[in-house]
């Protein structure tokens, strides 16, 4: 009987104990949410929001910070996000303005993925990189990055400086050629004219000795000559041909 009595205690006991777990649980669950619900409810300061934004979002370090260009923060294995202490108290205050906010930011998880992409694309690999939001909201991104082959790169720097001083060397010398060659032609276009003119000068002469010898057989019903030369306009447009005008007595050799 004994043993039937202690059974039944037993089991009464293991019932109230299992009961009376449940309960606590329950209780525990139910100030853990009151507790939570409380701490969202009462974020009021920057350090507050940065707080329950560290623990709301995982692979995202956040940092309150004005950004600068020197800053650095987070490592390549998280997405790094600095707001601005202004800014992170504005968004403790105000639901609508942070969901606007936080919505982005798997959008720069995706960015920061394609960041890194894009430079191994490149032959280059990020060093580091994050996010900046500053005191209007305003969003910004960095990037530290190095060559692949640091060697390489370098090597690809030298030649490409060859490269542009190679070019220029040859521009220089083809316009020192085009110089030359524009000197040269203007010289001989000079003597071309020199000659001419004292061809010019030396038919003049002559001209003046054959019409003063015609003068003189022919009297005063002579009234001169027309000396053309073949590199003259008047033979092109076909003066000689008498296309234009009847030439009379002209004579190419200029010989009576």
């Amino acid at each position: 009987m004994a043993i039937e009595i202690n059974s039944a205690y037993n089991k009464y006991a293991g019932s109230y104990i299992k009961t009376e777990g449940k309960e606590t649980t329950k209780t525990s669950e139910k100030q853990t949410v009151e507790k939570t619900e409380q701490t969202e409810s009462a974020r009021k300061t920057a350090a507050d929001e940065l707080a329950y934004l560290s623990k709301k979002y995982d692979g995202i370090t956040f940092v309150a910070a004005n950004f600068k260009p020197s800053m650095r923060y987070g490592t390549l294995a998280t997405t790094n996000i600095a707001i601005s202490p202004e800014f992170l108290k504005k968004m403790a205050n105000d639901p609508a303005l942070e969901k606007e906010y936080t919505d982005q930011f798997e959008n720069m998880k995706k960015l920061d993925e394609q960041n890194i992409k894009s430079h191994e694309a490149q032959g280059r690999h990020l060093v580091a990189q994050g996010w900046a939001i500053d005191k209007n909201g305003g969003m910004s991104k960095w990037s530290i990055s190095e060559a692949d082959n640091k060697r390489h790169y370098g090597q690809e720097m030298t030649d490409y400086a060859n490269k542009i001083r190679k070019q220029k060397s040859e521009k220089k010398k083809e316009q020192e050629k085009i110089a030359a060659k524009k000197k040269k032609t203007a010289e001989k276009k000079e003597a071309l004219e020199e000659k001419r003119n004292a061809d010019k000068e030396e038919q003049a002469a002559l001209k003046g000795k054959i019409d003063s010898d015609n003068r003189e057989l022919l009297g005063d019903k002579y009234k001169g000559s027309e000396w053309y030369d073949v590199s003259d306009e008047i033979i092109n447009d076909g003066a000689i041909k008498g296309s234009d005008n009847d030439l009379v007595g002209l004579n190419l050799d200029m010989k009576l």
